[in-house]
């Protein structure tokens, strides 16, 4: 009979069972003949002895040959009680030891420094607690993944972890792998396979259905022939159902079964409730004493080897007798689709307890941090659908973000070679703190862990260096501005006509209209006139009729002149006072209007926030909570603190009171304006709505006040928008990192070189491109004045020109019409005999022009003389008046001798009859 007792945890005891049934029945099957029973005993460890009572009642009542303990810590004083009764021990290895050895041994070679391992059940991850106490060459977190506990789920602590492990790894056997990958790629945490790690615990790994989706992921597996060849098993048996405890189990029970058919080892029995000085008399018997030694003749398989022995541990919690374990070969590999012969990686024996690399490509994995940024333009900003404002999405449906920070990520993850995923926070915006003292946004999130460091529009404040750490900044002094429309001025076709005001303009229209009247009043009853006073001027002189007094006050305004003046004294005077107020209203428009022109163009609603706050006319806010807004609010607390401070030295001054004796408060209170006109025009809930507000009052009476690096970018994609005043409450903006962190370092060292590879000042350029202010429109200040100021001036001039087109049509038709009033219309008669009673008569009477004294034979109808004088026609302009207007001649110049010379007119050539009654002559 072999009485065998199993010292084994609570936590085992469903996988012992469900083995210990199996190896029992399997050697069941084997030709024994020694009958095999076992006892199992859960040890509690409790401080009342209660482990120490059920196993002196096994010894009292059943008895044993061999005790086999399974447990992870070294139960001592059960240990020396089986020495002392020379009851043969074994201890067997934990099962996993083998496979966590191998693994630590391939994260060395990866350098890892954050490890999740996964485990398929409570045993397998006690055993993993077990190994940490020896200790990993890595930062780990064990998790079971069959733990019932919502809040335990492995999926949902693997998502929660900060920072983010580099690498996962499964432990499972084939079946139980698939289950748990299902809940991972259901959960969306599978998304880099060089970070995941399959450990398969038996040789079924090609049951493991995901391989395709598993691609580059990294797995171990075992070799199922030669396990089953070292434990002399078939290969079927040791390809279905096999785990490695069962296979350990039996190969210990086969090995000790051998020995005991041979050497027959007496059943050891113990009295617990034997007194002490029963105990202390009672001797070995020398059988006992020979068959405790029986042990030693057992010729374990090769299956089973001896674990070495762990240096780390304390003695106390070491056991004193090596552990039994099993040998094995464990293959390191990856999952490929296309090189299946090419995938292995190393390979790892525990006869030696080492790692063999196999393929020198074994590098670790890109690291993997979670970074912090928040929406803010041009920094870093969710890429919209111009048209429709809705988000675009990348093929996995996550968002896209673009900015200048993001384009620093992404040259960072180039340069220091990590993977990174962008993490916006849900609540607030770059960090403030609330009431109950905790931050929220980027800030927030980077003190909480969920985040590795943050890149951002972060500014350096004093309170957020007290949880986090500030690295270089990565942009220069940035603050606050005011931003502002560009005025739109009123274009007019008229626009030089708005310099006067109407009333001016009435006023010079009836001064030119009785400057004109009055003219020819007196020139018409002054007894000096040219008109009235024909002795004294014998040549021709301009007669100022009222069309001609018109049109002389008129010209009076060009630079040609008016022409010839009235000859009268009086007529002079009105002309010269008239002159006078030409010259001085000319003048005057002239001035007005450069003026005008100039001061339009220099005209900016204001130039500073102090001015901003003078005003009234001009609302302004700010984003709502944002840093600017805090700026306002922290800038009228100190100078409420301030006046209250000063107040109080003032008003409690037991000496020197005259010194407090002012009349003013010494200290400008402005913020306090701008705070309550901000609060008046509300906040608004976003920059763009801040600049969309600018941008619809074209008075330029709205001013948004935010950060000057924002506003600089905005005006390069606004034409409308142009920055006002200067830039104040400067801070530069700097990666943030947690208290202490090692990126810290690393990341300040790559920001010192991209410094000097001046790549920050390439994204500047990028984003704040200057050359897009190219493509606006010039303004009338880099232009000169346009032609929709000053086109009427070429419009009154064109309407001028075709008023003068129709008046010639007017005048020709007025010509024509007079014309056919003068010439009667021609009819033709009969001719009548001229011969007087001549026979052949001359021969030319039909032909040549009738004689002198055969005018009332005439052929043709000819007006008379008389005719002609009764219609009134105007004598043509003396050459004087018609030249030189007035001026003096020149001395050189002859005008003739003033004679009246006959020539031949117009009714001369028609007078058929040769009579010089209508010649008519001309002044020389």
């Amino acid at each position: 009979l072999l009485l065998t007792a199993f010292w084994i945890e609570p936590v085992q005891r469903a996988e012992f069972d469900a083995d210990m049934a199996v190896v029992l029945k399997e050697l069941g099957s084997m030709p024994l003949d020694l009958k095999v029973e076992d006892m199992s005993m859960t040890l509690a460890r409790t401080e009342d002895d209660q482990d120490m009572q059920r196993f002196c009642e096994i010894l009292s009542t059943v008895g044993t040959n061999i005790v086999i303990d399974l447990t992870y810590k070294h139960w001592s004083e059960g240990y020396d009680l089986v020495r002392s009764l020379g009851i043969p021990y074994v201890r067997l290895e934990r099962i996993l030891r083998p496979f966590l050895d191998m693994f630590g041994d391939f994260m060395r070679q990866k350098r890892a420094n954050n490890v999740a391992m996964v485990f398929m059940n409570a045993r397998d991850m006690s055993e993993a607690m077990q190994q940490m106490l020896i200790g990993y060459p890595f930062r780990t977190i064990i998790m079971d993944a069959s733990a019932p506990d919502p809040g335990q789920n492995f999926v949902d602590r693997i998502h929660a972890l900060r920072p983010s492990p580099t690498y996962i790894a499964l432990f499972a056997r084939g079946a139980a792998m698939n289950g748990i990958f299902e809940k991972v790629q259901k959960a969306g945490l599978f998304q880099r396979s060089l970070e995941w790690h399959f450990v398969f615990l038996d040789t079924r790994d090609r049951v493991f259905k995901y391989k395709r989706q598993a691609e580059l992921c990294t797995r171990f597996t075992l070799s199922p022939r030669a396990i089953c060849r070292s434990m002399r098993m078939t290969d079927l048996y040791c390809g279905s159902g096999f785990t490695m405890q069962r296979g350990m189990l039996l190969s210990v029970m086969r090995s000790l079964i051998e020995t005991a058919q041979g050497m027959r080892p007496e059943v050891v029995y113990r009295d617990c409730n034997a007194t002490d000085s029963d105990s202390s008399a009672e001797k070995r018997d020398p059988a006992a004493e020979a068959d405790s030694t029986w042990l030693d003749y057992v010729h374990w398989s090769n299956f089973l080897t001896y674990a070495p022995p762990v240096q780390h541990l304390p003695d106390s919690t070491q056991s004193p007798v090596p552990g039994l374990s099993y040998a094995v070969n464990i293959s390191a590999g990856y999952y490929s689709s296309e090189h299946e012969a090419k995938t292995d990686l190393a390979a790892w024996s525990s006869s030696g307890n080492r790692l063999r690399l196999l393929n020198e490509t074994i590098s670790p994995a890109r690291r993997f941090f979670r970074i912090g940024t928040a929406e803010s333009v041009p920094w870093s900003y969710l890429r919209r659908n111009p048209k429709t404002g809705e988000l675009v999405r990348d093929r996995s449906g996550s968002p896209i973000w673009e900015g200048y920070c993001i384009d620093f990520i992404i040259r960072l993850a180039q340069k220091l070679n990590f993977e990174y995923v962008i993490v916006a926070p849900e609540v607030g915006h770059m960090g403030e703190l609330n009431e109950l003292g905790e931050w929220d946004g980027v800030v927030g999130d980077l003190v909480r862990g969920e985040t590795d460091f943050a890149i951002a529009a972060l500014k350096m404040y004093s309170e957020r260096e007290e949880v986090v750490d500030f690295l270089p900044p990565y942009f220069e002094q940035t603050g606050i501005s005011i931003a502002i429309r560009k005025p739109v001025r009123r274009t007019s076709l008229f626009k030089f006509m708005t310099v006067l005001r109407v009333e001016v303009w009435l006023s010079i229209v009836a001064a030119l209209v009785g400057t004109a009247i009055m003219i020819w009043f007196m020139d018409k009853y002054s007894p000096y006139s040219s008109k009235n006073n024909r002795a004294a001027y014998p040549y021709a002189c301009r007669d100022f009729t009222l069309r001609e007094s018109f049109w002389f006050a008129l010209t009076s305004f060009t630079p040609q002149g008016g022409g010839e003046a009235p000859k009268a004294i009086s007529g002079r005077m009105l002309v010269a006072a008239y002159w006078l107020f030409v010259v001085l209203m000319l003048a005057t428009f002239t001035a007005n209007l450069a003026a005008f022109l100039t001061v339009e163009r220099m005209q900016t609603p204001v130039q500073s926030l102090e001015q901003l706050a003078r005003q009234s006319r001009i609302n302004y806010t700010v984003v709502k909570d944002s840093d600017t807004h805090q700026y306002f609010v922290n800038m009228k607390f100190a100078e409420d603190t301030l006046y209250r401070m000063w107040k109080e030295l003032a008003l409690n001054a037991s000496k020197d009171f005259k010194k407090f004796r002012i009349w003013d408060y010494p200290i400008k209170e402005q913020y306090g304006h701008i705070l309550l006109a901000i609060n008046s025009s509300q906040p608004v809930a976003d920059a763009s709505e801040g600049f969309a507000n600018v941008d619809a009052h074209e008075n330029a009476d709205y001013a948004f006040i935010h950060d000057s690096a924002e506003i600089k970018y905005e005006i390069t994609r606004n034409c409308n928008l142009t920055e006002v005043g200067e830039v104040f409450a400067e801070q530069p903006y700097a990666v943030a990192v947690q208290q202490g962190s090692h990126l810290g370092d690393e990341l300040s060292y790559a920001i010192l070189e991209l410094q000097k590879d001046r790549f920050f000042e390439e994204l500047k350029a990028k984003y704040w491109n200057q050359s897009n202010l190219r493509n606006c429109p010039l303004s009338e200040d880099q232009e000169g004045i346009t032609l929709e100021s000053l086109g009427g001036v070429f419009i009154a001039t064109l309407f001028g020109l075709i008023l003068a087109m129709m008046t010639l049509g007017m005048e020709v038709l007025y010509y024509k019409r007079k014309t056919s009033k003068l010439e009667p219309p021609i009819t033709l008669v009969k001719p009548v005999d001229g011969n007087d009673g001549n026979d052949g008569g001359d021969d030319n009477a039909s032909t040549g022009p009738p004689s002198a004294v055969a005018t009332m034979k005439q052929a043709w109808h000819i007006p008379t003389m008389e005719q002609v004088k009764q219609v009134k026609i105007s004598p043509p302009p003396s050459f004087e008046s018609a030249t030189f207007r007035g001026k003096k001649l020149p001395a050189k110049v002859t005008l003739g001798d003033g004679k009246f010379k006959p020539r031949q007119g117009l009714y001369s050539r028609r007078n058929l009859g040769g009579t010089t009654d209508s010649q008519m002559g001309y002044m020389e």
